[in-house]
This record gives structure tokens, sequence and C-alpha cells, in this order.
């Protein structure tokens, strides 16, 4: 018999810019289970995440085309927090994207713990760093993705999702996404999301559609190649779309 999840009472607002901090330990603690992520970290300093998502959050929260919301308990805490933003038909409107993706980061999404699709490091990473390579590889294969998809329309990606361990599996992650896209849905937007083995379903809920995957077996990529343990296994990413205002 499966343990029952309580409920927690929240609201949802709007992000201001004094909200940085709660934002980056929200996301810092629903990293930390994520392999993707935690493959891409390897070898860095380590509060790498926290620095890296910082500069991509003081990017977005300045920026007109982004939205950010958070969901606070009755005590001010934040609890999680979603961004989405909206990307025109010319590339005009991506300066949020560009700004946050030259800070360079992981790129992980999980509906119930994190989402970051923006920040993944563009440059070529060290021929000794494998789990870097990969790194490079999943971006190129996600942004040719969503441009086969998406290119020559205005619509909108959820660029960053992240719930607090203690709160996730609560419908805070839900909510935060169905607020987003009550705005998304009044413009007559489709949506774009890449999304982790852990936050698909929840989307497919909310009228999103599987349109492509990519599969990675970590362990052929991690330091010192695959090992008898494969202690790193297999992650999907899948490129999800909801189109423009579902009935």
């Amino acid at each position: 018999m499966s343990a029952q999840v309580s409920s927690v009472d929240f609201t949802l607002h709007y992000v201001a810019p004094d909200d940085v901090d709660d934002l980056v330990r929200v996301h810092t603690a629903a990293f930390k289970t994520d392999q993707f992520s935690n493959l891409m970290l390897l070898g860095r300093e380590d509060n790498a995440h926290q620095n890296l998502m910082r500069k991509a959050i003081e990017v977005w929260v300045t920026a007109p085309e982004a939205s950010l919301m958070k969901a606070i308990d009755s005590s001010g805490r934040v609890l999680g927090w979603a961004c989405w933003i909206v990307k025109d038909a010319t590339g005009g409107d991506r300066v949020a994207v560009a700004k946050a993706e030259s800070k360079g980061s992981s790129s992980v999404d999980e509906a119930e713990g994190v989402e970051t699709s923006a920040v993944e490091k563009k440059e070529e990473p060290p021929k000794e760093d494998p789990a870097r390579a990969l790194g490079g590889l999943m971006y190129k294969e996600r942004v040719a993705m969503e441009e086969r998809y998406m290119k020559g329309k205005r619509y909108a990606v959820l660029q960053g999702l992240a719930t607090d361990p203690a709160y996730q599996r609560r419908g805070v992650a839900t909510k935060l996404i169905q607020a987003g896209l009550e705005e998304i849905d009044y413009e007559g937007l489709a949506c774009w999301i890449h999304a982790s083995p852990s936050s698909y379903g929840v989307y497919a809920k909310v009228g999103f559609e599987e349109v492509g995957r990519n599969e990675y077996d970590l362990d052929e990529w991690a330091p010192g190649g695959q090992q008898d343990d494969n202690r790193w296994g297999r992650y999907i990413f899948r490129h999800m779309l909801r189109k423009e205002n579902p009935s």
C-alpha cells in the first residue's frame, strides 16, 4: 500500500528581484538527484551550480520577455518557481535566452524537481572531459529539434521549473505550469518543453505531446568510460509540444 502525500497550502505570486536567493536555494535542492545534471557538474567547484543558476535567474528576472512565478506558503517561504520565456519568430525577443546561455550551466528538467532548458554551456569541452562533450551534444540536439518544430513562430518555452524536494508531489509544479499556460493561452501561443524522465508525464496531462526524444547511456560518457556497475544509467530527454489553444 503506497503512502499518501499530504496536501500543502500555497499561493502563487510573480517573482521579484529580491527573490533570487530563494529561487537558487530551491533549484539547487531540486537538482541534487538528477543523474544527467550530476554528471555535468563533475569536476566543477562545490558552488558551481548555485553560481551558474544565480547568473541565469538574474537575467530572467529582469527580461521583459520572461515571466517568473513563485509558489509560497503562509510564512512566505518559496516552495517552487517557474520561468517562461516568449520567443518571437525572428529571434529578436531572445535576449534572456542568449544571455543565460552565455553564462553556462547544466541542463536538466524535472516537473517535480527542476527544469532548466536555456543554460547549457556552448563552448567546446576539453577532449579529456567526455561528460562535457555529452552536454554539448545534448545542447545541439535540443536546439535542432526545437528549431525543426518552432522556427518562424512566436511561442513560449518553459525555461525553468523547480520545486523544493520537501514539497514535491503536492501539486506545486502542476499549479505553476497551469498558471503559466493560462497566460500563454491568452496570447494564443504554442509551448515547447525539453522534458526529463520524471517530468514528461505531468506535461502530457496538460496537453503537451511528445514529438521526439534523445536517449543517452550516461556510463559511456562518464570519466573513465563505462564500468561494470553501470552506476549512471540511461537517461531520456523528450521534446514536447503543446499547440496553440488546445481544446
